[in-house]
């Protein structure tokens, strides 16, 4: 470790180095007989450079050798250590330093902006382009597959409902063709026929209406919004269902609480009666439902229970699937359930919850099935 100089000491080589300073500002040197031009002994006149003390003029007291700086590192009229000497264009140059004999060190430049590889440049030229190009492919890709799917989803939809309205017309076909061939020439077979007509009827009716309401869900159309008193919606729904079916009993259960929402009261009231529907028509008689209704965490929430044989397994996944069908029904719709059985009830009603922004979800059950609604409040 160097000692620690006295102040006496480290003054003096302050005004040394100030001395030395001055004397490579002024452009010559302390001599006996006066300054020292270029020309004179000891002095090497080189063009282009500044002139500074050779390292044997130092401790000699003979006529220093001027030798000339490179015009990089030396600006005519600045400090030699100054590092606020600059580039034209305004980038900082590099100090100078001196050895203890006062000559001038050559120092190593920093790189500068002027001084960067144009091989970077050029690389950064062609990767950007290339990135962007495979980012653009990517992309396209991705919109290509997805209209596939959307295009092979629709066609599928198509294929579904052509084939959910041709049971009914060939059914209203037949009874045409047999009117015609006097076939229906006895009242009661006449009323029979007029009456399976008018059910089919109902029935393609009922379907249009539920597709014509998906496409509204699915283009983003709003539904009517007004004040929904929801345990009152579940009265009736119970009592009309109770209606058209006796052989299923439904219980009903209120929480205390309030239950109001903003909706559409008209398709929250098809929410619960599609729910209702679909335990009559895949359960057996004597299937007891459970229709609840109480609050969660800020929302409103229906349940609907049976003890009946519950959803299949390998539908669980699709239940809220367009078109998919629990099985053949064990019981016939009622005739002002012109649209049951079509495979929509569910989807219809999950597309309805979701409109409200709620969600619709099929609970795991040891028996029975177990949906459950949840509505914001």
């Amino acid at each position: 470790m160097k000692p620690r100089e006295p102040l006496a000491a480290a003054t003096s080589v302050r005004r040394t180095h100030a001395a030395q300073s001055t004397v490579l500002l002024s452009g010559r040197l302390p001599h006996h007989g006066g300054p020292q031009t270029a020309g004179q002994a000891g002095v090497v006149a080189r063009p282009g450079g500044r002139r500074v003390p050779s390292p044997a003029s130092a401790h000699a007291g003979t006529p220093a050798t001027l030798h000339w700086a490179a015009s990089d590192d030396v600006v005519p009229g600045t400090p030699v250590g100054d590092s606020s000497r600059r580039y034209d264009d305004g980038t900082p140059r590099p100090p100078v330093a001196r050895d203890r004999h006062g000559t001038v060190a050559r120092t190593a430049h920093t790189a500068s902006p002027r001084s960067a590889s144009p091989m970077a440049l050029e690389l950064t030229l062609v990767l950007v382009p290339l990135l962007a190009s495979l980012w653009l492919a990517a992309r396209v890709r991705r919109e290509r597959n997805s209209r596939r799917r959307s295009e092979q989803r629709l066609l599928e939809f198509l294929a579904t409902v052509g084939h959910e309205l041709r049971t009914p017309l060939t059914a209203i076909s037949g009874y045409v063709s047999l009117a015609r061939m006097g076939g229906l020439a006895d009242t009661d077979k006449f009323d029979l026929a007029m009456s399976r007509m008018t059910d089919e009827t109902r029935r393609m009716s009922a379907l249009l209406d539920e597709l014509v309401l998906l496409a509204r869900l699915d283009l983003g159309q709003p539904l009517h919004r007004e004040p929904v008193n929801l345990a009152r919606l579940c009265r009736d729904a119970v009592t009309d269902a109770q209606a058209s079916s006796a052989s299923h009993p439904i219980q009903l259960t209120i929480l205390p609480g309030q239950y109001t929402v903003l909706g559409d009261r008209d398709r929250l009231y098809q929410v619960v009666a599609n729910l209702l529907a679909n335990v009559r028509h895949h359960t057996p008689e004597g299937t007891r439902t459970v229709l609840g209704l109480g609050n969660e965490d800020g929302h409103r929430v229906i349940e609907v229970i049976d003890n009946g044989p519950g959803v299949p397994p390998q539908l669980r996944d699709s239940a809220f699937d367009r078109f998919v069908h629990g099985g053949k029904p064990t019981a016939p719709a009622p005739k002002e359930e012109g649209g049951g059985g079509n495979g929509l009830g569910l989807s219809v009603a999950a597309a309805i919850i979701g409109a409200h922004g709620g969600t619709l979800t099929l609970e795991p059950s040891v028996r029975g099935a177990w949906f459950r609604v949840r509505l914001p409040a």
